[in-house]
């Protein structure tokens, strides 16, 4: 038997010596030192096992500050009887892409990629069964008889080809030597949802050679991060091999998820839990919802915005999605009428307007649209999304998407979509039918032909 902690995206930021963050994202940025700290505590008042991993994304940032804060913190873990295996990813480096004074010079207070694997060589590196020379960031690890874990890492530039032979070579040999091995990797091998690929489509290609490459080599499991989104997915290759993604939403973002894997009887079981406090004021609320306020936070100042200030909405959309601010300052007028409109438009009211209300139930008539799409993007997130067409908010949905695209057939006829059915697009938004997000138990066997749930085959 084998069981172990993972979190990912930790993204700590040292506020103390680098100033409040009045960046609004996904994760809880000036927070995330005291979520940290919390989930240490947690996972050290946790004596079944000694297991922890990191997918990545440890800091927020290149600063050296960021570092010098964090490994602390980890060295407090290790000390108290855990062992510790960490990947980096591109947060945790200064990118040369990133400056902007136009300076090349070497900054002091920056760390660059090459200096991370001495950075955090006791936490995986040190006791490594191997390493990948050319860059040994990538790494495999012991963690108990009879079981591996290959570390990858592939936020480098370039081709990745050399280090998915090794990588493949890799899983051969602990199987040929009677290994279970899965993988860690920051990227996602699978969506993890259908909307991931239009925010991030080139996230994806990191882990292109695992998906076919490793799983017909004989790799079943990957765990990553990255998405800040928590899912399990699956794909069969063409060659007939299952691969499962269990893809873990940041450690600092919306719900804190502390992921537990459990390798027994022919079963991987994994489940999900967070912290319970930590030390920050919480205004009165309990951490599920101050974490939940701070995912909102961002969405919400759109809604605001657009119903109060539509320059200031095109300067968040600017800052977050680098869109076309002074092209869309054109239609203000249009923007702003369109802007107070959704924010106050309900359920009821886009029935009315589209001649379908009969079919919008009286239950969410008056629930606002865009409450319920915050609500969506929250669920995307947080895992496990529940609202299928058989729910008022799915039926809502339904009705309203296939009225609107009646309506639209002519332009989505001839537009560059990524789906063919605007409808359809919108409701797997809703409800995932496939593998249970936070809970699931996962057969170790590569058996191809057992259906998964809801028949779907998420992410392949």
């Amino acid at each position: 038997m084998l069981k172990f902690h993972l979190i990912t995206d930790t993204h700590y930021y040292a506020y103390e010596k680098l100033g409040f963050s009045d960046h609004m994202d996904q994760v809880t940025v000036n927070e995330s030192g005291a979520i940290i700290d919390a989930v240490i505590d947690k996972l050290l008042a946790e004596t079944d096992t000694d297991l922890v991993l990191l997918a990545g994304d440890l800091c927020t940032g290149g600063d050296r500050a960021n570092h010098e804060g964090l490994l602390p913190k980890l060295r407090r873990l290790k000390d108290g009887g855990k062992r510790v295996f960490a990947l980096t990813a591109s947060h945790d480096y200064f990118r040369m892409d990133h400056r902007e004074d136009g300076d090349e010079g070497p900054r002091s207070d920056m760390v660059y990629r090459e200096e991370l694997s001495a950075l955090y060589w006791d936490f995986g590196r040190v006791d490594a069964a191997a390493r990948y020379e050319p860059d040994p960031l990538s790494y495999v690890a012991q963690l108990a008889s009879g079981y591996r874990l290959l570390c990858l890492n592939t936020d480098g530039s370039g081709s990745h080809e050399a280090l998915y032979d090794w990588a493949e070579a890799e899983v051969r040999r602990a199987l040929a030597e009677g290994q279970f091995i899965f993988a860690m990797h920051h990227y996602p091998v699978l969506a993890p949802s259908p909307v991931y690929p239009l925010l991030a489509p080139d996230a994806l290609d990191n882990g292109a050679g695992i998906r076919e490459r490793l799983a017909d080599a004989g790799l079943r499991f990957v765990f990553t991060g990255h998405t800040h989104m928590q899912n399990i997915s699956c794909m069969t290759t063409p060659a007939g091999n299952r691969l499962y993604d269990i893809n873990t939403g940041a450690a600092v973002g919306y719900n804190a998820p502390i992921r537990t894997v459990t390798i027994h009887g022919g079963e991987m079981t994994v489940t999900t839990g967070s912290i319970d406090s930590f030390a920050w004021d919480l205004q009165g609320k309990c951490v599920s919802q101050y974490l939940s306020d701070s995912f909102d936070r961002m969405l919400n100042s759109i809604f605001e915005a657009a119903n109060a200030d539509i320059a200031r909405m095109l300067d968040i959309l600017n800052g977050e999605f680098r869109v076309d601010k002074a092209a869309l300052l054109k239609y203000k007028p249009l923007l702003s009428l369109a802007g107070k409109f959704l924010y106050r438009l309900t359920f009821g009211g886009a029935g009315t307007l589209l001649g379908c209300r009969r079919k919008i139930p009286k239950t969410v008539r008056n629930v606002r649209v865009k409450d319920f799409i915050m609500e969506v993007v929250r669920n995307i997130y947080g895992g496990d999304e529940a609202y299928s067409a058989d729910t008022p908010q799915g039926a809502a949905t339904f009705a309203v998407m296939g009225r609107l695209e009646k309506l639209a057939r002519s332009f989505l006829k001839n537009a560059d979509l990524p789906f063919d059915s605007l409808q359809r697009f919108v409701m797997s938004l809703l409800y995932d039918g496939g593998l249970p997000d936070n809970n699931a138990v996962l057969p170790l066997e590569n058996d191809a032909a057992a259906p998964l749930k809801s028949g779907q085959n998420k992410g392949g």
